[in-house]
């Protein structure tokens, strides 16, 4: 077995797969900001179990509604084995099997054309993680989930077997579980399949057709959406705060995609034209129509939203894969026109720069901290209040530090889950609307720290910063990450 895996043959598969992480590791080096935040959600509910009014933050008595509570709580638990290095792997773990299930996906689409399905899974990988999603978020969960739901579907339209169907309900309940804001897009990609199955049926006039298991699948899908801590609130949550002009101004990932903001934009543009140009000029009669639907479909979302985006890059070259499943590109793999010693190198080199860079990352992973300075301006807090309840204080952060606050046990004015101090979810106060209003100069200052007594200012490009505070001083301060710390100050009867 071992002879065989080390074949000139298959080394052009260790090549394929092992490239694409070689670039995640180039481009992701360290835990994604929001990580921290994830870490004190899946802690106080792997020891305490699910809240439904938010225990993190400062502000009392906000309903809430964790969508990705399943998996913050897996999150923690790999963190607590195995720090920031385990959460590392499992991310390149996900992004392998991100791969596989394009290349199976290809494959089955190409009718084993492996050459060509591996050249699109190389690419798509590639454009994904340039595309800044192949992070440590919950986002990579449901990549997976993503791409094996249409995996399962293309089995079932390749071979009629009703027992694929069953992965579908197994999909929902697992998606809606561990992260329920991308729960709706597989319902989309399973609309797509049986638009195509009722086409099809009409046009080779066929009595009976596929679409009705398939239906009765996505309906009992639907149904096992509801089998969660929340009910019905954690399948429309994205629903409620979709469009709020605060919380996508916050929020990049829910900004509209521009194609001349960087060069990333500017590529993924070029490779969608691309992709239109070969579609034009491939063998249309190939074409299927759930394979459009998916990539135009996904594009309107992705336009609107950077967050949609994902979704197009993981469809985009499906299309192609049935062009152009016909066409030899032994030029680029196939050892019995390249040189076998070529194929040597690219595989021998591709596993010596994996094995060379995996240990330089993960030792900076492992010593991994927050920007800004928060891990010196919080270790200065922690000698102030050796002793003392952290959760007895209020600390002002902004949007982006305040999930590294609550990580460390204090309770914070506002972190990046962003929509859970917006109105509309907590059923309280629009806190969201009242720190961008703060920051943007409508409010005055020494009302806003009259309101809210804060025990600590944590200032970061915020009106707090570089100046002095009625009432506080200054007890840390950092030039180079522009971040400073003022402490209340106690009067003395």
């Amino acid at each position: 077995m071992l002879k065989k895996f080390w074949r000139i043959s298959s080394l052009k598969y260790l090549a394929a797969f092992l490239i694409p992480l070689v670039f995640v590791m180039m481009t992701t080096q360290g835990l994604d900001n929001d990580s921290w935040g994830v870490l004190a959600e899946g802690r106080y509910i792997a020891n305490n179990g699910v809240y439904y009014e938010d225990v993190l933050s400062m502000h009392d008595g906000l309903s809430t509604v964790v969508q990705n509570y399943g998996f913050a709580v897996i999150f923690y638990w790999i963190f607590n084995l195995f720090g920031a290095a385990g959460i590392y792997v499992f991310m390149l773990v996900l992004s392998f099997l991100v791969c596989l299930f394009v290349y199976k996906i290809c494959m089955l689409i190409s009718e084993k054309n492996t050459n060509l399905s591996l050249l699109l899974m190389m690419i798509t990988s590639i454009v994904l993680t340039f595309s800044g999603f192949s992070v440590t978020r919950a986002q990579m969960v449901s990549f997976v989930i993503f791409l094996a739901l249409i995996y399962v579907l293309e089995l079932y339209v390749k071979t009629g077997k009703k027992k694929y169907l069953w992965w579908i309900p197994a999909f929902s309940l697992a998606q809606v579980n561990l992260h329920a804001s991308l729960w709706p897009m597989l319902f989309l990609v399973i609309l797509t399949f049986m638009v195509d199955m009722f086409v099809t049926s009409k046009i080779e006039h066929k009595k009976e057709h596929k679409i009705v298991p398939l239906f009765v699948s996505g309906a009992v899908s639907l149904l096992l959406g509801l089998i969660n801590p929340y009910g019905l609130s954690m399948l429309t949550v994205m629903f409620k705060v979709y469009g709020d002009a605060a919380f996508s101004d916050l929020v990049i990932e829910l900004s509209p995609f521009g194609p001349l903001e960087n060069a990333e934009n500017a590529i993924f543009y070029i490779l969608l034209g691309a992709v239109i140009f070969l579609y034009a000029f491939g063998k249309r009669q190939n074409a299927r129509i759930r394979y459009l639907l998916m990539l135009l479909g996904f594009l309107a979302l992705g336009l609107n939203t950077i967050k949609g985006l994902s979704q197009v890059i993981l469809v985009m070259f499906f299309p192609l894969a049935l062009l152009y499943k016909n066409v030899k590109i032994g030029k680029i793999f196939d050892v019995k026109i390249c040189n076998n010693a070529a194929v040597a190198w690219v595989g021998g080199l591709a596993l010596l720069t994996f094995v060379a860079v995996l240990p330089v990352v993960m030792l900076g992973v492992s010593n991994d901290y927050p920007e800004h300075g928060l891990v010196e301006a919080m270790d200065i807090i922690d000698v102030y209040e050796d002793g003392r309840d952290k959760r007895s204080l209020k600390i002002y952060t902004g949007y982006n530090i305040g999930g590294y606050v609550e990580y460390r046990g204090y309770r914070a004015y506002m972190d990046p889950r962003g929509c859970d101090f917006m109105k509309k979810l907590n059923g309280r106060e629009d806190i969201l609307q009242e720190w961008v209003d703060f920051r943007g100069g409508k409010i005055d200052k020494n009302e806003f720290l009259s309101k809210y007594s804060f025990d600590y200012l944590i200032a970061e490009n915020d009106p707090f910063y570089g100046s002095a505070n009625d009432g506080y001083e200054l007890v840390y301060k950092n030039e180079d990450t522009k971040l400073e710390v003022y402490k209340k100050i106690q009067l003395v009867d």
